[in-house]
């Protein structure tokens, strides 16, 4: 249910977007942004023993709804550079998983 929810803001974060500029440009942005403190929130409340999912967890899921790194990173509050670094990794533990 709450990662149904997740994908179908996300959706609509993803056609505000693209939007075209308009008059109601900054109401679109502030919406945006609430949007993505709902993501972020959503997925603090998946539970995982009873502690929300971890920031590992956060990002893979996030990743595999094909969010770019720039946005997992706004999302849960870390760095770009952080999210790259963890996505590096699950990668390469996913490859290894494969071979």
């Amino acid at each position: 249910m709450v990662l149904l929810l997740v994908c179908k803001l996300k959706e609509i974060l993803n056609k505000n977007k693209h939007m075209e500029k308009s008059e109601g440009l900054s109401e679109l942005k502030e919406l945006n942004k609430k949007i993505e403190v709902v993501i972020a929130l959503l997925l603090k409340m998946l539970p995982k023993d009873n502690q929300g999912i971890s920031l590992k967890d956060q990002i893979k899921l996030l990743d595999s709804l094909h969010i770019r790194p720039s946005e997992i990173a706004e999302i849960i509050g870390r760095t770009q550079s952080y999210v790259s670094k963890e996505l590096v990794y699950i990668r390469k533990d996913k490859k290894q998983k494969i071979n």
